[in-house]
Order: C-alpha cells, then structure tokens, then sequence
C-alpha cells in the first residue's frame, strides 16, 4: 500500500494552492494518449462516499450553449422550491462559481474545509498501481459532488467539462439528459469530424433514460439517434417534438417598440404550450437553448417533479442570470461581452449584432483566442463586421494565440476586401480596451469576444473601474 501524507491545508490560499497545482486541461492542450478514463472518476469517488449515486441530476452535454441551458434549468428549478446544485466550468472571477447550492457558491471556509476534507481521504487511500495523480477538473468535480452532499441537494444540474464520454461528470444517475449543439471544436482531443464529436456528446445517454436534443447537423443527428435506439431512450428533438417561436413584440401607436435587451418566446412542448415567456438573454442561439430548457424541465414534471409548474418555468426562464453572453455594460462607449470561442458561437454574435439597438453605431472590436481553437474560421466570420479591431491575448492562461500570429491572420483574411477593418494589436486586455475606448465616441459600441479567459478578464477590469 502506497500511502502519501496529505498537504496541510489551513486556509483559504492553502486549498486554491493545492487544486491549483495538479494537471488543468483548461489550461494546457493534452498530447498523447487520451488522460481521460472514467475508472478513475468512479474510484475516486467512491473514496468520497458516492454521493453521485444519491443525488440524482440532469446531465448536459454541447459544443455550446450547454451552460447557458444548465443555468435556465438550474434557475427553473429553484423557481419551482426544488433544492439545486449547479455545477459548471470554466469560473469567470473566482473558483466557487463552478459550484452553486440554490445559486450561491460555498463561503471561503467551507471550501477550505471540503479541500482540506478531499486532501486527507486522498493521501489515506491506497493508490492503484500505475494510477496518476487526479487532475484539476477531477477534484473540482469531486468537490462539486462533496458540497451537493453536504447541502442536501434534491436535484443537480451538470455540464461536461469536454465531450461527455469520458468527462468525468458521465459516472452521474441523471434523469434527463441533453445534447445542446455539435459543432467542430476541441477535434484534437474529440476528433476532427462531426460524427466523431457527436459520438463522444452522446456518449452522455443512459440507458432508457430521456434525451432532450437541439438541433443537430445531420450526420450528429444519425449518431445520437443511433445510440438512442440502442438504449431505449425516449428522444424529444428540437424542430420535431418540440418548438419555439419569438412572441409578436408589443405595440405602441402601431408601431413595434424599440429593441429590447430581452426575448419573448412561446414554446410549445409535446404536453402543453407556454405563452408569455422571457429570457434575459440575446440571440436565436438563447432562445433554442431557452426550449431545451423548458422541455428538458417538462420530462422532469412528467417523471414526477410535479413542483416543476408552467409558473416556475416561467419565472426561472424570466429570472436567469448567465455573465458573458452578450453581457452588456452600459456607458459611453456601451461594451458588449461574449464568451463566443469557436466558429458556431462567432455565427451567434454577429446574429445578435444585427438587432436594431446595435446598428448604424461606429463598432469596435476586441479579440483574442486560444491556440487550439479554430482561430482563422472565427475570425473570417467576425472581423467584417467591425469597422476597428484590436487583436490582442489574455494573460491569465497560456494558451493564448501571440498577437503578431493573430495579426498576420487577419492581413490574410482582409486581403483584396474592399472594404476592411483597421487592425490594431496591444498585448493585454488592458490596453486593448483603453485603445478601444480611443477609438469610440459616446454612442459607439465596443464588442469583446473569442475567449471566455479574454472576456473574463475584461470583465474584472471593467468591474475595477467601476469600483
């Protein structure tokens, strides 16, 4: 028997410090064979007491809008009195955020101590023979199921980390899963065809357990539906089984209001139609999601959640909060910030940018992107519709593309348009938003976007202004 003896942890800095140093491949690009193996998970958490087979869950899966959709399940839910945990990632600010009792992260003291708690079971545990050491996303996970237990959630809300078969939050006893969207991203570790990717989302499916589906290319199609029918799963498909639609916008002297920083949807399911809905959240892209949202909660109702009422539908969906879609901060210029990272989301944006409010405004980008990303595709989809860019690279995580390489995409790009965008470069979030400001006037429009670590960390300096 192998035995380690467990790091002390007496404070806060001790437990961020101890998750901190192991393996993060939110930060590093995985080489070799797949680290993922699910074996682990199980082991691991059995080491906790297997609160991941008490706790039943809904379990989400997409290449995006996975977490805009947890979060309008989660709220839902605790509309409908139901006690939640939510557990998403990457966090924004703080490491807490990726684990949530009723919308509130665990105090600096509880998480000390559940690290500490995590620390000690992990160093009296006998270590299996060739077995390394678990990685960031493994004890955060971890942690997220020790906080559920600990708080006596009655439902919990989970999204993937990445892919879905061998994340590690695919060991969980969900009553619903959902499949959001598939599109190419992370293909060094998923694959680099559709088909590949959604066999590595559905890999989410249990048998006879429900399935709530967006709208999928037709080659993901066949996939999930393939390994539906394999195991008996109910499937509910977005476009097919269940629908939604934009309300007619209000009236005032015969015309229709001005733009609104909100959607009115009516969403009609297999067991009831719902008027009267409103998400906080922008784009046909939150609106899908929205739908997902309603009949994933709508299989819950039928399966015997029957708190899940069309009045708590409506007000989770009204009362949602998720930052950096669209995230809007009022001023002169106003600042908009995405967490858009691959082409399909960079497709989303500029679908929002066309509404009303956002028209025939001077329009300012600010862009940087991770390296494993498809960074050229999302930037032929963006730039053209800024009249200045400012490429740049956020500092908090190393695998940020160097400006001069986004430079040169962008002269590639904009070759031979008769009409490009004036390209500026700055090496920190910082001073890419004091060139930003430079370039605008009051009335002009400043737009952040290609990485959740860039508009995180926008975010936090335009938190620090206003402080």
């Amino acid at each position: 028997m192998n035995m380690a003896r467990p790091t002390p942890i007496e404070s806060y800095e001790d437990a961020l410090r101890w998750l901190y140093d192991r393996i993060d491949y939110e930060r590093i690009r995985p080489t070799g064979q797949s680290p993922f193996r699910l074996e682990r998970s199980e082991r691991l958490l059995k080491r906790i007491g297997s609160p991941h087979e008490r706790i039943p869950c809904v379990h989400i899966a997409g290449t995006k809008g996975k977490g805009s959709t947890a979060a309008m399940i989660d709220s839902i839910l605790q509309a409908a009195g139901i006690r939640t945990g939510l557990f998403t990632s990457p966090h924004i600010e703080q490491f807490e955020e990726r684990m949530r009792v009723c919308g509130h992260m665990p105090k600096p003291e509880q998480l000390t101590r559940l690290v500490a708690r995590l620390s000690e079971i992990l160093a009296s545990a006998e270590t299996e023979s060739g077995d390394r050491e678990p990685t960031f996303f493994e004890m955060t996970t971890l942690l997220g199921w020790m906080l559920f237990d600990e708080m006596n959630v009655e439902l919990a809300v989970l999204e993937t980390g990445l892919g879905g078969r061998l994340d590690c939050t695919n060991v969980c006893e969900p009553l619903v899963t959902v499949v959001t969207s598939i599109g190419l991203d992370h293909t060094h570790i998923l694959g680099n065809t559709l088909q590949k990717i959604a066999f590595e989302k559905a890999g989410i499916l249990k048998r006879g357990v429900p399935v709530v589906q967006g709208q999928l290319p037709g080659e993901a199609d066949a996939v999930v539906e393939e390994r539906a029918t394999e195991l008996g799963c109910p499937r509910f498909v977005c476009g097919r089984d269940f629908a939604w639609h934009h309300s007619s916008p209000p009236k005032r002297d015969g015309k229709p209001e001005l733009a609104s920083r909100q959607q009115d949807l009516m969403i009609l399911t297999p067991h009831r139609r719902h008027d009267g809905l409103t998400i906080p959240l922008l784009g046909v892209h939150q609106a899908h999601n929205a739908s997902l949202a309603v009949m994933a909660c709508e299989v819950l109702r039928e399966n015997g959640w029957s708190k899940i009422d069309d009045s708590a539908i409506a007000h989770g969906l009204q009362q949602t909060h998720w930052p950096l879609r669209f995230e809007i901060f009022d001023g002169e210029p106003t600042i908009v910030l995405d967490a858009a990272h691959n082409p399909d989301s960079m497709r989303a944006v500029c679908q929002v940018l066309e509404g009303s409010e956002w028209k025939n405004r001077k329009r300012v980008l600010i862009f940087a992107a991770s390296a494993d990303k498809d960074v050229r595709s999302m930037m032929s989809i963006v730039l053209p519709h800024f009249d200045e860019v400012v490429l740049t690279r956020f500092l908090g995580n190393p695998r940020s593309v160097p400006v001069p390489q986004l430079q040169e995409y962008a002269a590639e790009i904009l070759a031979g348009k008769d009409r490009s965008p004036q390209i500026h470069g700055e090496e920190s979030p910082r001073d890419a938003l004091n060139t930003a400001r430079s370039l605008t006037a009051a009335n002009d429009l400043i737009c952040v976007t290609g990485s959740i670590f860039l508009a995180a960390e926008t975010r936090g300096l335009l938190k620090e202004r206003r402080a």
